[in-house]
């Protein structure tokens, strides 16, 4: 009976160890499938080698009377994972295939206005990398030259053309590759010992001050390319104190000829077209008159020195007295020249900040305060002589006296100069007597009565800047609308609608709506030529971002810059004017 337990036992045992593997694998098979992703990570570990199988009992199985034939195998060691076959290295035809396959390509030329270039290390430029005003820096492959205006070039790859830098630095790096010549104007060349270049290193214009991190090079970056003269940035300190000095100079011009800067100044607020007209004449003829003093052999003296000091003393003198002028504009005409130069300066500064549009504003200020000093230097100041005084009327002739002259007489006697001899009958009979000499006048004619409401229109109140932009407004609008069609004829349309109708009307559709006018401040009535030159120098107004007609906001006539030049002003009407 004990013997009968004890197999049943060892048979169970047996059975347990048997299929426990199974109900194992049973289970593992039976879990859901998120449990998936967790699984994976072990699987890719390398198997662990199995722990040696625990005895099933304390009692071995041959003790209980289980042959040993009928006992459990060993487990059978686990297959060692087999070992990872390193891959075969890649050849050079299989390297520069993937290499290519990352590469891209630019079939076009590379161009930057104001931008940088950069050729990356797996780009290849296919025409040319140009960038002006920016740097240009290239790493991978150029085909063609490579050519910076303005700016650094940076070459660490390979150039197959030229390399050509105008007013900046060049830099080779130890892995540049260039095939054709390294050109610089105006800069520096700086060729690292590896760098391989097939041509020559050719330089021009050597120390001009252009070089990278150089004052000039800082100031092309930070001021010039972004169109203004002023910038903040390194290497600028000395660009400040310039401009401080020639500030004080301005000043110190104010304080030494306060009444030649207020002169200068008042010239361009009373004559502006002929100061506008004059600088341009005066522009154009300097080119002229440096060849012609050249060409006489004698005025080479002139030419080279007194010109260029001649014509730098009358921008910095017509400079001082147009800070003069915009000072005194805004605060005030009982402002001391000094002062108002002082006002001028910190207005245009901040202006000349602003990119692209301070450029444009600091030559403007140059142009004028250049033809302001010329047409001061060539206007003459003497006052106007005093017209002759006419002589007292003389007394009308008689109606008697005049009747019975002959008509001889009457006929050969000039209009005030001319005295005829009456005779009068005498009623006794007597010889007839000669009466006294009468003056014969000529009647003046009546003063004309368009002349004389012009002068009464110019003398109305002046209008200010809301009413007028709002009318400018509604014909921008009106314009827009009826050259839709064709947009490039906007601005000559503008011009033509605004000149059309202040010729033959004085006035605007906008203007009309609010009840103005533009009258000539002479009093006389607006001609083709006044309207012309008023649309067009509107357009100046515009284009400066709109500073022209901000000035009438700051003006004491109330005047835009295309007033000023026009010699016009804006009036309010006493009744309103139809169209028709």
């Amino acid at each position: 009976m004990n013997t009968t337990l004890k197999a049943l036992r060892a048979a169970s045992l047996l059975a347990a160890i048997t299929l426990f593997p199974v109900l194992a694998r049973a289970d593992a098979a039976a879990k859901p499938q998120d449990n998936a992703s967790a699984a994976a990570p072990a699987a890719q570990a390398p198997a662990a080698p199995a722990p040696a199988a625990a005895p099933a009992a304390e009692t071995p199985l041959h003790e209980i009377g289980v042959p040993a034939a009928s006992q459990a195998p060993a487990p059978s060691p686990a297959p060692a994972a087999p070992a990872a076959v390193p891959a075969p290295a890649p050849s050079e035809e299989h390297a520069e295939e993937a290499e290519s396959a990352h590469k891209t390509n630019h079939d076009d030329n590379m161009v930057a206005v104001m931008g940088s270039v950069d050729v990356l290390a797996n780009e290849r430029c296919e025409g040319n990398a140009v960038s002006v005003m920016g740097p240009l820096k290239v790493d991978g492959t150029v085909e063609g030259n490579s050519v910076c205006v303005m700016g650094p070039t940076t070459i660490n790859g390979s150039v197959h053309g030229n390399v050509v830098g105008v007013l900046g630095s060049i830099r080779l790096g130890p892995t540049a590759r260039v095939d054709g010549n390294v050109v610089s104007a105006g800069g520096t060349v700086d060729r690292d010992p590896g760098a391989r270049i097939g041509g020559n290193i050719v330089t021009q214009a050597r120390g001009l001050g252009f070089e990278q991190d150089s004052p000039a090079a800082s100031w092309l970056h930070h001021g010039l390319r972004l169109g203004r003269p002023l910038a903040f940035g390194p290497h600028l300190g000395f660009l400040w104190v310039l401009n401080v000095c020639l500030i004080a100079f301005y000043v110190l011009l104010a304080l030494v000829f306060p009444n030649g800067v207020t002169k200068c100044a008042d010239t361009l607020a009373r004559r502006p077209g002929i100061t506008f007209l004059t600088g341009i004449l005066a522009v154009l003829g300097l080119p002229v008159l440096f060849i012609l003093l050249l060409v006489t052999v004698v005025g080479i003296p002139v030419a080279v020195v007194v010109l260029p000091i001649s014509v730098l003393a009358a921008v910095m003198f017509g400079k001082s007295a147009i800070y003069a002028f915009v000072g005194r504009s805004v605060v005030g005409r009982q402002l001391s020249p000094a002062l108002a130069v002082i006002v001028g300066v910190a207005i245009l500064l901040v202006l000349y900040f602003i990119p692209f549009l301070g450029m444009a504003i600091w030559a403007l200020v140059a142009f004028l305060g250049f033809a302001s000093a010329i047409t001061t230097l060539f206007t003459s100041d003497k006052p106007a002589q005093p017209k002759a005084p006419v002589p007292p009327a003389a007394p009308p002739v008689p109606p008697a006296a005049a009747a019975i002259v002959p008509p001889v007489m009457a006929a050969a006697a000039t209009p005030a100069e001319s005295v005829v001899a009456a005779p009068v009958v005498a009623p006794s009979g007597e010889p007839p007597a000669i009466a006294a000499p009468a003056p014969v006048q000529t009647p003046v004619p009546p003063p004309v009565a368009v002349a004389a409401s012009a002068v009464s229109e110019a003398s109305l109140p002046r209008v200010g800047f809301w009413i007028r932009m709002v009318a400018l407004l509604i014909d921008l609008i009106l314009v827009a609308i009826v050259t839709s069609p064709l947009h490039n004829f906007f601005l000559p349309g503008i011009v033509a609608y605004g000149a059309l109708l202040w010729k033959f009307r004085g006035a605007t559709v906008g203007d009309i709506i609010f009840g103005i006018r533009v009258v000539r401040l002479d009093g006389a009535p607006i001609d083709w030529t006044t309207a012309v030159v008023r649309a067009l120098a509107c357009l100046l107004s515009m284009v400066m971002a709109g500073l022209g007609f901000f000035w009438i906001a700051f003006d004491a006539d109330k005047q835009g810059w295309h007033d000023k030049i026009a010699g016009t002003v804006v009036v309010k009407l006493p009744k309103p004017a139809s169209l028709v």
